[in-house]
């Protein structure tokens, strides 16, 4: 149970640290801006970055779930990292790591409950939370982690990338961004001409590990606008395979125009 004085007796990571002259310094005499500064930089040695207010609030996020037992690995795993194995086993392999997680006989660090010094981060992360981070929903934490390295051509890319969707939508055929269960996804659709009512239909699909490649490829893709119709007949008349034989050999042809690559 939480209580004024952290969970079971436990005290919140940093409670040694003191403040001097407007900073804190720690028992090396290491003066930081604050508290997450401290254990970000200090404790777990990771360097100064402005990523850093994102992946706390993914890492308390993460701490808070282990710390509710009735909550499954699997359910977790869904659930904060959007079905990615990889990432949610890399991730419970580092908190066991650095002591966050503890082990125990026929337990394993995807498993296992929060160690002490566990604890200890948890109710610092808590006890330090920016407000506009408290009723974001998980989804978008993690949006926010992908997403804080964007740089301003980034937002303009996406800004006319949105235009352009918008202005392209009455096409008979229809190449659109996706993300469906955390995949990045260009899909192609047409018109069903056979059904008794008319509705799109995927003809074509390409998912990507990362929303930045999908989006260089449907920039590709938008500057093309015009072959839109012919390779959408192309899927549609002799599937979807041809169609991405094609795209491909394109792709060829344009890294031959361009010998740099």
């Amino acid at each position: 149970m939480i209580g004024s004085t952290g969970i079971e007796g436990v005290q919140p990571w940093g409670w040694w640290l003191r403040v001097r002259n407007g900073v804190i310094e720690d028992t090396d005499g290491r003066q930081w801006r604050g508290v997450r500064q401290a254990f970000w930089e200090g404790h777990l040695r990771f360097p100064s970055t402005h990523l850093a207010p994102e992946q706390s609030e993914l890492l308390l996020r993460v701490l808070a779930s282990i710390e509710r037992h009735w909550i499954g690995p699997e359910e977790t795993m869904h659930d904060l990292f959007c079905g990615d194995m990889l990432f949610w086993r890399f991730y419970q392999c580092w908190l066991s790591s650095i002591g966050l997680v503890e082990e125990r006989r026929g337990a394993t660090s995807f498993t296992s409950p929060l160690t002490d010094e566990g604890r200890s981060v948890l109710l610092m992360l808590q006890a330090t939370r920016e407000p506009e981070w408290i009723n974001l929903p998980f989804g978008r934490v993690l949006k926010a982690v992908r997403q804080a390295d964007r740089t301003g051509a980034d937002d303009e890319r996406e800004q006319a990338l949105r235009i352009f969707e918008r202005a392209v939508t009455d096409l008979p055929f229809l190449f659109a961004r996706e993300t469906i269960n955390g995949l990045h996804i260009v899909t192609l659709t047409g018109l069903d001409a056979n059904a008794r009512m008319p509705l799109r239909k995927v003809v074509w699909s390409l998912s990507f590990p990362e929303a930045r490649l999908r989006d260089d490829f449907f920039g590709w893709l938008a500057d093309r606008v015009n072959r839109w119709a012919d390779w959408g007949g192309l899927a549609y008349s002799r599937g979807a395979d041809a169609l991405s034989q094609h795209l491909l050999a394109l792709l060829a042809v344009g890294m031959q125009d361009r010998p740099e690559l």
